[in-house]
């Protein structure tokens, strides 16, 4: 049997991701981005994915302060036309790849395991394995 390996991204997935990210989080601060309801310099561009064929994008997108972000990757969704015009005149690129927006939901999690490493009951049980060791 043949085992698969799963690998990760590309040097050159990884670089473009990030300069798309430049290019996005470049547009979102200068705020001049004209969207009903949309707040662009609420927003911040967390992380690009690249598909292996480089057809797709997901950008990873966390809202600043109070803002409803499902609201706003609705909206960006909604008009990704012009960011991908905007990627494709900004990155060198053969194919410009078509944008997902979503949510990321990293910053909750690591809230999540900061709450839970800082439960009482978890911190009585890593000092009790800290002096067992010792």
């Amino acid at each position: 049997m043949k085992r698969t390996e799963t690998k990760g991204p590309s040097q050159r997935q990884l670089r473009v991701g990030e300069e798309i990210r430049h290019v996005l989080g470049r547009m979102f601060s200068q705020d001049n981005i004209f969207i009903d309801g949309l707040k662009p310099s609420f927003l911040m561009v967390t992380e690009v994915k690249i598909a292996p064929d480089f057809s797709f994008a997901s950008v990873f997108i966390q809202g600043i302060g109070s803002i409803d972000t499902d609201e706003q990757i609705k909206l960006l969704n909604a008009h990704k036309g012009l960011f991908r015009y905007h990627v494709g005149k900004n990155v060198r690129l053969r194919i410009v790849p078509d944008l997902v927006f979503k949510s990321d939901t990293g910053f909750e999690e690591s809230k999540y395991i900061d709450a839970l490493l800082n439960d009482p009951k978890v911190r009585a049980d890593i000092e009790k394995e800290r002096d067992e060791e010792a």
